[in-house]
């Protein structure tokens, strides 16, 4: 600030000496003006160029000032640090509640997993008056046979039922009969312990045949009650083939006519594709009877409509998130008549047009259902529903003794 003001003075000076030297010019030696301004023009000029050399180039403050500024300095300097380091350590702290939070949260979730599932093992077994399944004793194939022929010649075969409900309402419209097996102690034995050795065994066609009695038992007493019920009640291959069995079984159903509006027999896509001539007979017959069949199983929905009405096919069962992804992404259509493409929404009316209904099967979550509302699928089933409970719990026991004469 002082510099500055000495500077200006300086300036003045030159200024004012250079306009006395002009006058001085003009008056004493008779110059011309213009000569007389050069002159003091020449004189201020040079003035402010040896003002300007002998100018010290760097102005110098006062000790005591410069160490207190550097102290103030380094003052911020170590509180940037300061705080950069307290920056860091907050970011860590954070980052290590997030993470035990985290761990936290995942821990509660396993324990909530494991107590539903624990919950939903208790549940079933209470529900099938069965051991869990990890604290029952393994069978071996040779104990699990006689288990198997043990129940069958007790009569010990179960029917369980689960709904299939209409949509949007949800209201129970069938119920498809599902075989279970109970030993002597009472424990029940699943189709995935008991088929295996069946089979092997040539008990099948028992277990079979004393289902269906027990399902056409099952549709009288249905009738009496409601006769908007009807029951599906798989027929196996091995049935429809037997000569034996069925001449009697379709005896009995000519006899009682009245259950035809009651009864649905129900095969796997893969055994109806690859049906004997016996079997498709006995299954034409069962059709001039009025009896209608369902397809269940079916991987995917490319069935041929024409065949489904030609041998009296009423229903069509796939699982539920198969039929959604099979008809809104992958493309996939069904075998028709028609040369035309069809939009996934017309894919249920496509089937009505043949006289076949759409279920959508194996539903365990909304998800499904809300994408097959979309698809304007009229039937469903699975455990989102109900799972197969026996037929105590559902319909009340009112047995009018045995139907048919057992087989010898």
């Amino acid at each position: 600030m002082y510099a500055a003001a000495i500077n200006i003075i300086l300036t003045i000076v030159y200024i004012a000496l250079g306009v006395g030297i002009g006058m001085v010019a003009s008056i004493y030696f008779q110059y011309t003006n213009a000569v007389a301004m050069c002159l003091g023009g020449m004189f201020t000029l040079a003035c402010g160029l040896l003002h300007s050399v002998f100018l010290p180039k760097k102005i110098r403050l006062p000790r005591q000032f410069t160490n207190q500024l550097n102290g103030e300095i380094e003052q911020l300097r170590l509180e940037n640090e300061k705080t950069r380091a307290e920056f860091e350590e907050f970011k860590e702290q954070i980052l290590e509640e997030s993470r035990q939070r985290e761990e936290k949260i995942v821990d509660e979730l396993k324990d909530l997993a494991h107590s539903i599932a624990a919950f939903a093992a208790q549940k079933q077994a209470r529900v099938d008056n069965i051991t869990p399944l990890s604290t029952r004793p393994k069978r071996t194939e040779r104990s699990l046979l006689a288990a198997v022929q043990e129940a069958i010649d007790a009569s010990r075969v179960e029917i369980h039922l689960q709904p299939i409900v209409t949509l949007p309402q949800r209201r129970v419209s069938f119920y498809e009969c599902f075989t279970r097996l109970r030993d002597s102690t009472g424990q029940l034995i699943m189709p995935g312990e008991f088929l295996k050795v069946a089979e092997n065994s040539g008990l099948v066609a028992e277990i079979d045949n004393m289902l269906l009695l027990k399902c056409v038992q099952l549709a009288r007493q249905t009738i009496r009650r409601d006769r908007r019920i009807s029951l599906f009640c798989n027929i196996s291959p091995t049935s429809l083939g037997d000569e034996t069995f069925f001449a009697q079984f379709i005896d009995y159903l000519k006899q009682n006519r009245d259950l035809v509006g009651s009864l649905i027999f129900e095969l796997p896509r893969d055994a109806f594709e690859r049906l004997g001539l016996t079997a498709e007979r006995n299954m034409g017959r069962l059709f001039d009877l009025g009896y209608r069949f369902s397809i269940d199983r079916c991987d995917s929905i490319d069935v041929d409509l024409r065949k489904l009405e030609r041998m009296g096919v009423r229903y069509v069962k796939i699982a539920g998130n198969k039929l959604v992804q099979q008809l809104l992404r992958d493309g996939v259509r069904p075998i028709t008549g028609l040369a035309r493409e069809f939009e996934p929404q017309d894919v249920a009316s496509l089937f009505a047009r043949y006289g076949v209904d759409l279920i959508a099967d194996r539903v365990e979550d909304e998800r499904v259902i809300i994408e097959a509302l979309e698809l304007d699928l009229g039937f469903a089933q699975g455990n989102l529903f109900g799972a197969p409970r026996p037929l105590g719990e559902v319909i009340a026991p009112d047995t009018d003794g045995d139907i048919l004469r057992k087989r010898a």
